[in-house]
């Protein structure tokens, strides 16, 4: 009984989350958009230093390599909660809902290996000249945590995921041609997936922003 109780929570809390999804397309789009721009300064920033004129005069080390890019993903995790919260303010709903439970649940797994493998990279890993070893990593699991989303998330979400994910599954076929192209492989996935990828999305779901602000007094009441 206990058991079929949870499962109608459960049920009920996803149709909640399904309901939102044209809110949350607006605050993905919004978010894409800052954090695709935040990634092409950074990756322009540092392929500029390393291939082409030296402002830091050196290349840019393993572990700043990925202290800029984690410094993003922090930017970006704050940028998203104080969209939540404000879109929770404006409609009377609760910051930290159990439907934000549920859906933290849902893309904790695809966290655990990354931040593993992070802490490995700044221990020992970045010894190995290994940054594009954590930079596949970094791609093919974000794509992961889009898709394990695809239950309540607008379905633009789960086809960005799809690219993240197939880009870094791609990422061993395709490294040795970026990096004889450019000379950067690592940087050059991160400013194309990271950002150009969401800028596309943010450029295709934008219009969603509209729909929002028209809607979101009606979407967000339970």
């Amino acid at each position: 009984m206990n058991e079929n109780l949870a499962a109608e929570e459960n049920l009920g809390t996803i149709r909640g989350l399904f309901e939102r999804a044209t809110i949350y397309r607006g605050i993905a789009a919004r978010v894409a958009l800052v954090g695709g721009t935040l990634s092409i300064l950074t990756a322009s920033a540092i392929f500029v230093n390393d291939e082409v004129t030296r402002f830091l005069d050196r290349p840019v080390r393993p572990r700043e390599f990925a202290f800029a890019w984690l410094d993003i993903l922090l930017l970006t995790v704050i940028l998203s909660a104080l969209f939540l919260w404000r879109a929770a303010r404006d409609n009377a709903d609760v910051f930290g809902s159990v439907r934000m439970k549920l859906a933290l649940r849902v893309i904790a797994p695809s966290v655990l290996i990354p931040a593993a493998f992070t802490g490995w990279f700044f221990g020992s890993g970045y010894l190995g000249a290994a940054e594009l070893d954590v930079v596949a990593v970094w791609i093919a699991f974000y794509g992961l945590l889009l898709l394990s989303t695809a239950i309540f998330a607008p379905r633009s979400i789960a086809t960005l995921g799809w690219a993240f994910l197939l880009t870094g599954l791609a990422v061993p076929l395709l490294a040795d041609k970026i990096d004889n192209w450019t000379g950067s492989a690592p940087t050059v996935l991160m400013g194309v997936t990271f950002g150009v990828y969401h800028l596309v999305f943010a450029a295709l779901n934008w219009r969603r922003i509209a729909e929002t602000k028209t809607n979101s007094s009606t979407d967000f009441t339970d």
